[in-house]
């Protein structure tokens, strides 16, 4: 992308430019961890000066959860296999996910953290209209109770963010635990989620 700095008018050009933006911000967080990510070098990347790019999300933290809500969106809607249990359908789509993995792993502890009342409600009710879109195709799915498929999905927040932050450990302790004895600290992000969704599901 150039970086033209051209103000987008229209509504379509609008739209356009946010998703670049949001395009530009993923691409960050694949290679740095959040902290490193300058706005100014998304907006470079986006097209578009940091001035403009203000105008689209009044912070960091907001970008960054506008697009954790857009990765959502994208998992809500993704296919449910037939044949397939609920744990591993789930374990499956969210291996595929990284990106909203990783978002959600820092989303109580850094995303969330610096926002207005306005800005959090905003954010929450949005969230909810999401998750409300997942619980039910799950419970259409599965046949199952609206209260079992919520508080499952709660639980598999949690074992999100559990099982990305041990298995995704700063660089000196992974080279540290990579060899025996010292391995047993080793955690594949796939295979301990599966593991606690199999367990979540028993437990419905």
């Amino acid at each position: 992308m150039t970086c033209c700095f051209q103000r987008a008018r229209s509504p379509e050009q609008k739209a356009e430019r946010r998703a670049q933006i949001l395009q530009a911000a993923a691409q960050a967080l694949e290679k740095e961890p959040f902290q490193a990510i300058a706005l100014a070098d998304i907006g470079r990347q986006a097209g578009v000066s940091k001035a403009a790019l203000y105008r689209y999300f009044p912070s960091k933290e907001a970008l960054f959860l506008a697009l954790y809500l857009s990765e959502l969106e994208r998992l809500s809607r993704e296919e449910l296999l037939e044949e397939k249990p609920l744990w591993e359908q789930m374990t499956e789509i969210l291996s595929r996910r990284q990106l909203f993995c990783r978002l959600t792993a820092i989303l109580h502890s850094v995303l969330e953290q610096n926002l207005d009342v306005e800005q959090a409600r905003a954010f929450k009710e949005e969230l909810f209209r999401h998750f409300s879109m997942l619980s039910q195709r799950l419970q259409q799915h599965y046949a199952l109770p609206e209260k079992s498929v919520v508080r499952y999905l709660l639980q598999l927040q949690q074992s999100i963010i559990g099982c990305w932050v041990m298995s995704h450990p700063a660089p000196v302790v992974a080279a540290v635990i990579d060899a025996p004895p010292l391995d047993v600290f080793s955690v594949e992000f796939s295979e301990a989620l599966g593991a606690q969704l199999k367990a979540l599901e028993a437990a419905l």
